[in-house]
């Protein structure tokens, strides 16, 4: 009998688990739409920036990075929480640094040159932090 109740209990263990890491993999990527703490402002990530993103730039700029230096620059994942003036100048500063393409950094692309933004992918990144920049300038 004791067996029996070991077994349920490893096995309720591992469901445990399975789910805390399934649920933090849903939780570290940055919502589709997310209100700001004031409340008035909306910052929209579109699934495909969301896609770039998690492509290109996700893999350093997250809370869990052991990259410090990139989390110092971007937290992607906390850019939603932010108040609106430093989500302005986060998106002003994305858009500055894929104009003069120094995102991914060369080094990084060199170990992985799948990581690369396209053309495609860097004009969409640009064009959307420079529109979520003005859009929030507006309200």
């Amino acid at each position: 009998m004791k067996t029996s109740k070991k077994r349920i209990i490893q096995w309720l263990i591992v469901c445990l688990g399975v789910f805390v890491v399934i649920t933090s993999f849903t939780l570290i990527k940055p919502n589709t739409t997310v209100k700001a703490p004031s409340g008035d402002d909306t910052l929209v990530i579109p699934e495909e920036i969301n896609n770039i993103f998690d492509k290109s730039c996700f893999g350093c700029h997250n809370s869990d990075s052991k990259n410090e230096k990139a989390k110092e620059k971007l937290l992607i994942n906390k850019l939603t929480g932010l108040s609106k003036s430093k989500q302005v100048a986060k998106l002003d500063k994305i858009s500055e640094i894929i104009e003069n393409n120094e995102m991914p950094p060369e080094k990084f692309l060199a170990r992985y040159p799948d990581k690369a933004l396209t053309q495609a992918e860097a004009k969409k990144l640009r064009e959307w932090a420079d529109s979520m920049s003005e859009a929030l300038l507006k309200k």
